[in-house]
This record gives C-alpha cells, structure tokens and sequence, in this order.
C-alpha cells in the first residue's frame, strides 16, 4: 500500500484569525530568513460562495490552508522530514499565538491499497454482504467506519472497498483546551511516531505493509 497525498496530516480546530496572516507576519514568524521561500494564494473549494475561499500559504515543505475555524497542514511531498516541519510549523504557532481558543487537533494519514486479494475482502467485509447479493443487489462501493481507542488514544478509520481497490483513512483524535495542551501533546507523540502507528495497525490487523520507508 501507498501513503496518498495531498491529505491533512495535521488539524488544529479552533477561531484562527486570518488577519494575522500577513506576508509580513509569515515571513517574520513561521519562515525567517530569505533562503526559505513561500507564496500565498486564495483557493476556492467546491460549492462557490464568500466562506469557500480561504487563504493558503504554500512553501517548498508545508502546505498550510485557513478554513474557518481550522488550520490545516498538508506535506507537499509525503516525506518523513515534511512531516517534522508540520510538527515544527505548528509548535512555532502556538508559541506566537497561544490565546487562541482551541477546541482539538487531529493527526491524519491516508492509505491506499490498490490490488485487493480476496482474504482482505473477507476479512474487511461483513456477512451481511452475501446476503444483499442474494438478494439481488450488486455492491458498488462499500465504507466501513471504526472508532476506537487504541494506546490512550481516540483512532478513527474509515474502510472503503471499490472495485480493486481499498482505502483505509486514519485519523488520530485529541481533545484539546488551549494550544498549551496542543504543545504538550504533539511533544508527548510526535506525527511520525503516530505515522508509525498506523502502519503497524493496518500491516497487523490487515497484513497490508507499506511500500517504501519515507512515502
């Protein structure tokens, strides 16, 4: 299986305020010095309207998008270092606006495995399946969705079967009350060791491994 990009690999939820940042405030705080590079633009998500164009801040590492009430942090490249920037990036936030009011935070991978054999199937599939065919009825794509917690920690995954190929999306989520929680937490476990984790779930649960060491 392959770790797909772009996805979130870090979420902070909370009232970020846009304003803030500037080019002159993202220079200063998050990239000084003139050997890192960095360009903003507006994107416009689906379902056009004034609260789907949200700034984003884009360097050779990170890319950091402002929607609403969530900062996202996306690796440009699904590198072991970018997602020690994310991490860096985040710290260095919450150092420079620690009374923003946060609510959570959550740590993301997604996961494709594009030849199913039919042991997976089996294994991913409930027997209610054969039911529906016996029924008639033609499955087209299937999602299954996990919560649960797993080493002190909330992990989400959702399943998705289509055609050969499945997806398993992770997602590690923490309650947070303020961005010194936050600091404390993604100290505590680091993106990459919670990356690991999710390797090593899907590789036992599902005997799924991963292709290459860095992406």
């Amino acid at each position: 299986m392959k770790l797909d990009k772009p996805s979130n690999a870090l979420v902070i939820v909370g009232g970020w305020n846009s304003y803030i940042f500037t080019p002159d405030w993202i220079k200063r705080y998050l990239f000084p010095g003139e050997q890192e590079k960095f360009t903003i633009d507006m994107i416009v998500s689906r379902g056009f309207n004034a609260q789907s164009i949200f700034p984003r801040i884009l360097s050779k590492e990170v890319e950091i998008l402002l929607q609403e009430n969530r900062l996202n942090f996306r690796p440009v490249k699904n590198k072991n270092e970018n997602f020690d920037r994310i991490q860096d990036l985040a710290l260095q936030l919450a150092d420079y606006l620690p009374h923003t009011p946060v609510t959570a935070y959550g740590v993301n991978f997604l996961f494709t495995e594009e030849t199913v054999d039919g042991d997976l199937i089996n294994l991913i599939r409930p027997r209610d399946s054969e039911k529906i065919e016996q029924f008639g009825g033609s499955l087209t794509s299937e999602q299954y969705i996990h919560s649960l917690v797993l080493n002190g920690r909330i992990l989400n995954i959702t399943i998705t079967l289509e055609g050969e190929k499945v997806t398993f999306d992770l997602n590690f989520h923490f309650t947070i009350r303020n961005l010194v929680e936050f600091k404390a937490g993604i100290s505590e476990t680091s993106i990459l060791e919670l990356k690991q984790e999710a390797i090593q779930f899907i590789t036992e649960i599902y005997s799924v491994g991963l292709e290459g060491e860095n992406e």
